[in-house]
């Protein structure tokens, strides 16, 4: 039977550098996904990747598992990026020009980035990502985290450093201002296909 996360981050702070290399291997995929959907390019979902596992590395002393790994590895992760975007608009408010840290890049797919799960065209995928790329901060990482990446309410929270209702307002109003979106980017035809 294959070593839990727990078991390996347990094994990383001893310094084994398999069970890293393993760790790696199950979560970089899920760390890109989720930082691109943050950060809207790829270049700077793999950097935010990267640095989060030298940061999980450094960190592995340090860790208890008093959670799953999945709830502590989007905590490290969600801070990493959120520290990202509040310095890119501090940047911003000097007088130096950056672009939006949130317009998608369409140039090329990294490998371990897969498609969003249960939409169908590659059409479909890209008008759900501008969509949720256009969500508040907040609403765009609560919904990123329960629907792309499968985390409880409870979990959430915990990434999030919130509390529940919160978490629920944040996943409700994310849904709502998405479908709204959706709703106006459907062509004509759609409407009429899906009753709108």
């Amino acid at each position: 039977m294959a070593d839990t996360d727990e078991v390996l981050m347990r094994k990383v702070a001893k310094g084994d550098l398999a069970a890293f290399r393993l760790l790696m291997e199950r979560w970089e995929g899920a760390a890109k996904r989720y930082a691109y959907r943050i950060f809207g390019d790829y270049q700077s979902a793999e950097d935010a990747a990267q640095e989060t596992f030298v940061r999980l590395y450094r960190s592995s002393g340090r860790y208890e598992p008093t959670a799953k790994f999945g709830t502590y590895f989007y905590t490290v992760l969600g801070n990493l990026c959120r520290d990202r975007v509040r310095a890119a608009r501090r940047r911003a408010g000097h007088g130096e020009v950056i672009e939006d840290v949130f317009v998608l890049d369409e140039t090329a797919e990294p490998t371990g980035l897969a498609p969003e799960p249960r939409i169908e065209s590659e059409e479909e995928r890209l008008m759900v990502r501008e969509a949720v790329a256009e969500l508040p901060e907040k609403l765009r990482e609560a919904l990123s985290l329960r629907e792309f990446e499968g985390l409880s309410y409870h979990e959430i929270a915990d990434v999030m450093g919130a509390n529940l209702g919160e978490v629920k307002t944040w996943i409700h109003r994310g849904r709502k201002r998405l479908a709204h979106r959706l709703r106006r980017l459907a062509t004509p035809d759609e409407r009429r296909e899906q009753g709108l």
